[in-house]
């Protein structure tokens, strides 16, 4: 398994621990807050930099 897989894994199992601590009322723990934030934040803008890429390559490149 590569760095990449690793990296993916541990995101989502922080996620996840994170929506099991929410659901037993123990979702207010600030660095779980802050990791989450800055996974979703890395996500949507892999999401924004691919779509910008597939915009370039189909309406503007010939």
């Amino acid at each position: 398994m590569n760095i990449a897989k690793l990296l993916i894994l541990i995101a989502i199992a922080i996620v996840v621990l994170k929506f099991i601590a929410s659901l037993l009322g123990k979702g207010d723990i600030p660095i779980l807050n802050q990791l989450v934030t800055v996974i979703l934040i890395l996500f949507i803008g892999f999401e924004l930099f691919q779509l910008g890429q597939l915009f370039l390559s189909k309406f503007l490149v010939p």
